[in-house]
């Protein structure tokens, strides 16, 4: 890939993650809203979205590592360069 791919991935990659913290945010505060019997099930569905995110950061952390490795691999790029994703 190129790096111009790449740096187009990680800024997708790092706005869904954004997205997705929101949304885990909206829906916690949604939970005092509704009836108690459906608040357990609402926790368990935030806890399960809270850890999809933990995830999506893992794998964004994993890409950005491995971009900034291929392009430091690039003869005549430094690792200054690549902090600019």
């Amino acid at each position: 890939m190129s790096a111009t791919i790449d740096a187009e991935f990680l800024r997708l990659l790092e706005k869904d993650v954004d997205y997705f913290k929101r949304a885990v945010e909206h829906f916690e505060k949604l939970i005092p809203r509704v009836c108690s019997p459906l608040q357990d099930q609402w926790r368990l569905q935030a806890q399960n979205r809270r850890n999809f995110s933990l995830d999506l950061e893992i794998l964004m952390e994993k890409a950005e590592n491995c971009v900034h490795r291929s392009v430091q691999s690039i003869p005549g790029k430094s690792g200054e360069e690549s902090a600019s994703f």
